[in-house]
């Protein structure tokens, strides 16, 4: 009997032998993940290959931002006298890419330079041009103008005693001279149009700011054996040139015992004196040529001075310095305000050691007369008399209350060594430049009774100091005081301990703008400090 398949039931048809063997392998799933691992593989290798040629796209763009950079920064210097479009196509014709070069644009003005290029590179491809991209483009381009602009530099230079070690002074000496012929070449030297100004600031126990700044001041206990100034910590927390109150700092010399003194806190050589804005190259160099070492260290006082050139309350001083014809006329003006544009601020501090005692005198000791006489023969050699009464025949020349000690004879008398008529009674401040304080001390005073408690007394009395710690906490505030002011700061550690160093460090602008150096070594750093300097007029 024959079945039929019912209408609307869902038996199939049986296959035939032809069709099994299709159906059995579709329906098998042996190695479907090996395809798809090597689909994985494929992808693997075409992101990896994008990723390779964009990394040698970025590297050929930078080699040509470099290129670059580096061709317009040397056709806009305004030392250069070539053609800057000619320097900017050499500078790629060595490099080996003339033909990437696509334009030059150059732009001169009276006082400033701007060069403009760009740059387009092909880049072959290695393997997404299996995609179609058989090149990528590598793009640069680089903006530099030089500007005659307004720079105020202020060099704060150690010369304390420990600077005649190890040739430290003599590589100073190259350093400073490397640093003024950078900074100020020949067309910036005098006769030029004052843009920039340098001034330098020696230091080692004080600073002498030189008699015809301190005559500008109203200061306290005048002398003319020196000028240097007294400062309250509170100066220290301001750039600013100090106020009225201040006093002139004694000249006297609290180290040797000789007469006269030779070891002034305030030195008085010809090579310490303060320097302030000029562009005189010829006179820059001829005084860090004459530059000495001796004293203590005070890097505080040497910032103070420093910043204070800088700042714009020195103005009416350089003004007047200007009209007395001590300054060029073309710094009229100086210092500018901070936020004046087209101008900065430098400031450059080195020193080769530690903050060390800085000595003052006592009020009672800076004014007024002493109660000695001297008179003064040739080859600056004195004889002195002392005021004091002798209370017992100590000389044993059968006489007595005698009313001069003669410290030269060792001896009473009832003259002054020398003749009455010769000598003249001296104020503390010449006395203690005709002797120093153990001089005077121990022959005047010590001598006549033998009196150890009379020496130690005197030795000690007339004098004060401020320590170490003071000073360095105030280098820290005058250094913030100035870098919150906006001026660039870079400091030079010269052969010093690890932990001297920090303040140093703290001291500069950045951790870019420290040198810790050794030997010849501070040639490079004050080089480097010059070049940055004029870098920094890059402006894209």
């Amino acid at each position: 009997m024959i079945q039929t398949k019912p209408k609307g039931t869902g038996a199939r048809r049986p296959l035939s032998k032809l069709q099994r063997p299709v159906t059995r392998f579709a329906r098998n799933e042996d190695g479907s993940m090996i395809v798809f691992g090597l689909y994985l593989f494929i992808c693997i290798l075409l992101i990896g290959g994008i990723s390779v040629d964009i990394m040698r796209n970025e590297l050929s763009r930078l080699r040509l931002q470099s290129t670059v950079d580096t061709a317009v920064l040397a056709a806009a210097d305004l030392d250069q006298k070539l053609d800057p479009e000619a320097v900017v196509r050499d500078y790629f014709s060595k490099a080996g890419m003339s033909d990437m070069l696509e334009t030059v644009h150059v732009v001169e003005n009276l006082n400033s330079r701007t060069v403009s290029a760009t740059s387009l590179q092909s880049v072959p491809t290695f393997f997404i041009n299996a995609l179609g991209v058989t090149s990528m483009p590598a793009n640069a381009a680089g903006t530099a103008r030089e500007e005659i602009s307004d720079i105020e530099i202020s060099m704060v230079l150690d010369v304390s005693g420990s600077m005649s070690s190890s040739n430290r002074l003599r590589d100073l000496k190259s350093a400073a001279r490397s640093f003024v012929n950078t900074v100020l070449s020949e067309e910036r030297s005098i006769g030029s149009n004052g843009e920039v100004s340098i001034s330098i600031v020696p230091y080692s126990t004080q600073v002498n700011i030189g008699k015809d700044i301190i005559e500008k001041m109203s200061v306290s206990y005048g002398h003319n054996y020196s000028h240097c100034l007294d400062f309250y910590s509170t100066d220290f927390r301001s750039t600013s040139m100090p106020s009225s109150g201040r006093r002139q700092t004694g000249h006297f010399d609290p180290w040797s015992r000789t007469s006269p003194a030779t070891d002034f806190v305030c030195r008085n050589d010809s090579g310490f004196k303060v320097q302030p804005i000029t562009q005189n190259k010829t006179e820059l160099i001829k005084q860090i040529d004459a530059l000495t070492p001796a004293g203590n260290t005070s890097i505080d006082i040497g910032l103070k001075w420093g910043t204070a050139l800088l700042d714009p309350t020195f103005r009416d001083i350089a003004n007047d310095l200007i009209d007395a014809k001590k300054l060029d006329t073309v710094f009229e003006g100086r210092p500018y305000d901070y936020t004046r544009p087209n101008s900065m601020k430098v400031l450059v501090v080195m020193t080769d050691g530690e903050n060390t005692n800085q000595y003052t005198l006592k009020d009672q000791y800076n004014t007024g007369y002493s109660d000695v006489w001297g008179r003064q023969y040739s080859g600056n050699s004195w004889r002195f008399s002392v005021d004091s009464k002798e209370y017992r025949d100590t000389d044993r020349d059968n006489k007595w209350y005698e009313t001069w000690y003669l410290p030269r004879l060792n001896r009473w008398d009832n003259s002054r060594d020398g003749g009455d008529s010769d000598s003249t009674r001296l104020k503390y401040q010449d006395l203690w430049a005709a002797a120093s304080m153990s001089y005077n001390a121990y022959y005047n005073w010590y001598a006549q009774y033998n009196n150890s408690n009379d020496y130690w007394n005197w030795r000690e009395t007339p004098y004060e100091y401020v320590g170490s710690s003071t000073k360095d906490t105030r280098m820290i505030e005058i250094c913030d005081a100035a870098k919150a002011k906006g001026i660039l700061v870079f400091s030079v550690a010269f052969e010093i301990d690890a932990a001297d160093a920090v303040l140093m460090k703290d001291c500069a602008s950045s951790p870019n703008h420290y040198f810790d150096v050794d030997g010849e070594d501070i040639i490079y750093a004050f080089s480097a400090i010059a070049s940055t300097i004029n870098q920094l007029r890059l402006v894209q």
